[in-house]
């Protein structure tokens, strides 16, 4: 009896430790790939530059100033560049208002042609501009706020740069070296869905696993230095 059952132990240590050692080389594997890389490049940092304004720039309306034309309680207020233009962002209860920092007016939305400008001023990279879209739903690469202009460079990088529709902020910097960092990231915790969901079956088997290998090796433990000295006495 203690000779089967030490058998069933040997069988689940070695499935359990199979099925562990593909998880290990998985993790492992994927933490070799992602400290590979400085993560500036990965985010794609070194592909966008942007042009910042000085709130004591003499030919800008002071920021007091441009925060009264706020219609409600304000909470907050910014200044950015839109394609090399002084714009505030003001932000409340009433939504979010983007005003042109030298002229007061409202700031209109961006067109298709704007997006493209303001696209090809931020890129630094080699390529050119393939194609400019507004999404409504979020794509695999991106998780921000919708709706976002996704523009694509040809490049070798496979650049694409998520803009806010109504400020052309460069809210994201996606590359293919970006893509593959993010597939080695879901393997190495262990949720290849992306929703960063820890109940996942994946991660559950690999629990149950590791606690099977645990077990089974303590019950091999068991047998060898306490049961079988007993049955040779015997």
């Amino acid at each position: 009896m203690s000779r089967n059952f030490a058998r069933l132990l040997t069988r689940i240590h070695k499935w359990a430790g199979l099925i562990i050692g593909l998880q290990l080389f998985f993790w492992i594997g994927s933490g070799v790939f992602m400290t590979t890389f400085p993560i500036e490049q990965v985010r794609g940092e070194h592909l966008v530059s942007e042009t910042k304004f000085s709130l004591t720039d003499e030919s800008l309306i002071p920021i007091e100033i441009a925060m009264t034309a706020y219609d409600g309680n304000l909470t907050g207020a910014k200044l950015i560049s839109v394609a090399d233009n002084p714009v505030f962002v003001l932000i409340g209860d009433n939504g979010t208002k983007h005003m042109n920092a030298r002229t007061g007016e409202d700031w209109a939305a961006l067109t298709e042609a704007d997006i493209r400008r303001v696209a090809g001023i931020a890129y630094q990279g080699e390529g050119v501009i393939q194609s400019a879209s507004k999404l409504e739903e979020a794509p695999k690469d991106y998780r921000g706020a919708l709706p976002v202009w996704q523009v694509k460079f040809d490049d070798k990088a496979k650049t694409r740069l998520y803009l806010e529709p109504l400020s052309g902020e460069v809210k994201a910097t996606r590359t293919r070296l970006w893509r593959v960092f993010d597939l080695m990231w879901k393997f190495h915790i262990m949720d290849v869905t992306g929703e960063d969901n820890f109940n996942s079956w994946w991660l559950r088997l690999a629990a149950l696993m590791a606690l099977l290998f645990t077990l089974s090796g303590f019950g091999l433990l068991w047998h060898r230095f306490v049961l079988r000295p007993r049955a040779k006495r015997a």
